[in-house]
């Protein structure tokens, strides 16, 4: 029996004005399945002696208000068997139709009830004599077919119960077995079998907001909650890859690779302090991200994959004070719906450059410079130097800091030209974008790649995993750059950067300016969403802005407008002089 794909879109409370209620989880039938294992009990011959035979061909199978509907092409054969051979025989060829009506039996198996059927084709008036011969055996054979419920039922609950908290986990057990299995209906061209399950009063009430302490995370701390995201930031990657693998639309490209952007911004926020992680992070992930995912997918096609992610939703909107989320395996189990007969582990994490994952959302190898040509300034770094770039492991001091900046500037200058040639902006945005690279680079590291820790030379790193002159996050573009590059190689760190504000201007920056109508707020568009993500195009023009994100956009506003009006930088105060400043 082919397994049945459960879907849990709603829950109905029975007698909602008292807490103590049974909640109930269709488990939704697809027809196709259905219509599959019907197909092998109509497959049969009919046959009374040798010369009455009834046969039926594939059927298909429709929803019809609250009935489905069989039709069959079928054939049939009546005569008189005289010395062996069959006598006057008339035939019949055409289709039969059947109205049914789905029922649950006894043993909780789906049954069909036949309500009315009829012939149509060629056969004369022997048809119906024909059809009343043959409906003794072909009406008993529709309502003697079942399809058993038993697997997908197991499914639903072990999902249920691996939805239960750990200290939950004898509570739901005990849920689990007050299950009951109601009559079916039919809604939206499926089969929908309520599951009905008692829930605790104390499930059905919110749980007291915990209190969040403000303190930064500890190392420790940090690597911890980085460890317990990894599960999520590879499920979301892996049904993100998985979904645009078989889609080749640019546009549902575009929206999975905006969704793997906003979940993994998401999680930075998590790692940085920026949102409070509270007690189970991986459980507010999913529930956040878990619409905009589902909202891209074509729930035929993935049904399971809907269904199974569907009933972790539903439970937790039903059973607020459960605290329901979805397990290290419960994700694995999701993931591994959407391609049942695929290898590995869906949720394996790594650090390497993926090439799919480049080519499925066009992101490109940062491609090197032309090789700079020597100058004095070469003279001035070499003592500073760790290998033959005149930039790697240079922590300058005071005194270098012109000959520094000289060098950083041309990198920056140079790589931003480069990335405006090879994909170019119309008029204005080509000058917003040149402006906005060493803008970007100076608020975020103040132009530097490398910093001094106990007493050696490393890259810079932020808390939440951001590495290198731009800053370009680890966990945001896992998969896309090479992390060690990123880490130790500057000139890599500013192409890689580069290209990342390229995108984002392109994609999220000038649509928010035009639907603003105010070209100007592409620059301000684009550093929000390289700081925070997509999502946080507009936030420098909300009216109430977070006091952090307001003092990041109006330093990046103010630095941004000094640079493009002709200023230069000053790293020692890692801001901008007005033009002719001393």
């Amino acid at each position: 029996m082919r397994l049945v794909r459960p879907i849990l879109l709603s829950l109905a409370l029975a007698a909602p004005a008292a807490l103590a209620a049974p909640i109930e989880l269709p488990l939704r039938v697809p027809l196709e399945p259905i219509r599959q294992a019907l197909a092998e009990r109509l497959a049969a011959t009919y046959r009374e002696g040798a010369c009455r035979q009834f046969t039926l061909g594939a059927p298909a199978l429709e929803a019809l208000d609250d009935r489905l509907r069989i039709r069959a092409p079928g054939a049939a054969r009546l005569g008189v068997e005289l010395l062996g051979r069959c006598q006057n025989a008339a035939g019949w060829s055409g289709s039969i139709e059947f109205t049914v009506e789905p029922r649950i039996d006894a043993g909780g198996k789906l049954r069909l009830r036949v309500v009315d059927s009829r012939l149509s084709g060629s056969g004369g008036p022997l048809a119906g004599l024909i059809w009343d011969l043959a409906k003794r055996q072909v009406h008993p054979g529709v309502e003697r077919f079942s399809y058993d419920l038993g697997t997908s039922r197991e499914a639903l609950l072990s999902l249920v119960r691996d939805a239960a908290p750990p200290e939950q986990a004898a509570a739901m057990q005990a849920v689990v077995s007050t299950l009951q299995i109601r009559q079916p209906k039919l809604e939206d061209g499926r089969v929908v079998v309520p599951v009905a399950l008692e829930i605790p009063d104390a499930w059905l009430v919110p749980p007291p907001a915990a209190s969040i302490s403000g303190a930064p995370l500890g190392e420790a701390e940090l690597e911890a909650l980085e460890k317990a995201l990894e599960p999520w930031d590879a499920f979301v990657l892996y049904a993100v890859r998985t979904l645009a693998l078989d889609n080749a639309d640019a546009a549902l490209r575009q929206r999975l690779f905006t969704l793997l952007l906003e979940s993994r911004y998401r999680m930075v926020a998590l790692l940085s302090g920026d949102e409070p992680a509270g007690a189970d992070p991986l459980r507010a992930l999913f529930f956040d991200t878990w619409q905009e995912l589902r909202a891209v997918l074509d729930t035929s096609r993935y049904a399971l994959f809907v269904d199974a992610g569907d009933a972790l939703a539903a439970l937790e909107q039903a059973a607020p004070g459960l605290g329901a989320r979805p397990s290290v395996d419960g994700l694995r189990q999701l993931a591994r719906s959407l391609r049942p007969a695929a290898g590995g582990d869906p949720l394996a994490h790594g650090w390497q450059v993926d090439g799919e994952l480049r080519q499925l959302f066009d992101v490109r190898e940062p491609e090197p410079l032309p090789p700079a040509t020597t100058s004095w300034l070469d003279f001035l770094v070499r003592p500073a130097r760790a290998d033959g770039d005149a930039l790697e492991r240079w922590v300058p001091t005071r005194a270098q800091l012109a000959a520094y900046e000289t060098r950083v500037s041309g990198l920056l200058t140079k790589t931003a030209a480069a990335e405006a040639e090879r994909a170019p902006f119309a008029t204005p945005y080509d000058a917003v974008y040149r402006n906005l690279v060493p803008t970007t680079a100076l608020i975020e590291s103040c132009w530097r790649q490398y910093v001094v820790r106990s007493g050696k030379v490393t890259y810079l790193r932020s808390p939440s995993g951001s590495v290198g002159l731009m800053q370009v996050n680890q966990h945001v573009w896992r998969g896309f750059y090479d992390v060690r590059r990123l880490r130790w190689d500057t000139a890599y760190n500013v192409r890689a950067g580069a290209q990342i504000l390229q995108r984002y201007v392109r994609d999220y920056a000038i649509p928010y300016a035009e639907k603003t109508g105010n070209p100007a707020n592409a620059a301000r568009a684009a550093y929000a969403v390289y700081n925070a993500g997509p999502r946080a195009a507009g936030r420098f023009a909300k009216a109430e802005p977070h006091p952090r994100e307001q003092r990041v956009d109006q330093k990046l506003w103010s630095l941004y407008r000094a640079l493009a009006a002709g200023g230069e930088i000053d790293l020692a105060a890692c801001g901008v002089k007005p033009a002719g400043q001393p």
